[in-house]
């Protein structure tokens, strides 16, 4: 999902701040793992209780310059991606999508890193300028911040709400949880008063960029239906995609299989 920064779904953009210049070149760090991670919000800070580690393993990128430039503080993203890893038990995590702020930025090279007190942490962006907030108290409690390799005043960013589940774990039941646990995690990041006026989680989606894909539904090795990919929706960076989209009602078997074509991506909408 989005910002809520944006997820193909939900859509309310959060300004999270303008690059600020570091003024000293910073090292270059090893990889290492961090917190792994689509409906928009506004996200305020909150104060949670401390969050289960999230397993996905980021990498950097290949390009061994490290971003030096100040973008935002780190601890009211880790607040709130705290809050969603949590009240979503994992199912969904936080992600910020990165923004041009000026006629002339791109985000075709963007390179984001997390820093403390240590060395910066790089953390891997999807094409179209998107990453999961990592999980990391120790760099909230260094009053940490992102850095990137624009320079100052070129992105701003919104929040995006995306699922955490392996593609090989999709099932019925699996897509009604996800849903679940999607809304309540959108709740718990929105004001109460404007919780009127917010868009929620309407149903999940596996998509591809161009139409002539298919799911196919599965019971062990039974192919049961053939599910096409053909209903226009739009991702987490507002481009066009082909979908199969769930509401969390659909009348099959809890314990049938999705089996995902090669690409596909899965949004909240």
């Amino acid at each position: 999902m989005r910002t809520w920064i944006a997820g193909a779904g939900l859509c309310c953009v959060v300004l999270l701040g303008h690059a600020q210049e570091h003024e000293t070149p910073l090292p270059v760090p090893p990889a290492v793992p961090v917190a792994s991670a689509s409906a928009e919000v506004q996200a305020p800070q909150q104060e949670v209780t401390e969050a289960a580690q999230q397993t996905v393993t980021v990498t950097a990128t290949s390009d061994a310059r490290v971003p030096r430039v100040r973008f935002t503080a780190y601890e009211e993203s880790y607040q709130t991606a705290k809050k969603v890893w949590e009240v979503s038990k994992g199912s969904v995590v936080m992600a910020l999508r990165l923004i041009p702020a000026k006629l002339n930025a791109t985000i075709d090279d963007v390179r984001v890193a997390l820093k403390g007190n240590g060395a910066p942490i790089p953390v891997k962006v999807s094409p179209g300028g998107v990453f999961v907030v990592p999980l990391n108290a120790d760099v909230a409690a260094q009053d940490g911040i992102f850095l990137v390799n624009k320079e100052r005043g070129e992105l701003t960013a919104s929040m995006v709400i995306q699922p955490a589940v392996e593609r090989d774990a999709w099932n019925i039941a699996r897509i009604a949880q996800v849903l679940h646990d999607a809304k309540r995690a959108v709740r718990a990041i929105t004001p109460w008063y404007k919780r009127p006026f917010a868009k929620e989680v309407q149903s999940l989606a596996f998509c591809a960029d161009e139409q002539g894909s298919s799911l196919q539904l599965v019971e062990g090795e039974q192919l049961i239906a053939t599910l096409p990919m053909s209903e226009p929706a739009v991702n987490d960076i507002n481009a066009p995609v082909f979908c199969k989209i769930f509401d969390g009602e659909d009348k099959y078997p809890d314990h049938y299989r999705m089996v995902l074509p090669e690409h596909t991506t899965v949004l909240l909408l």
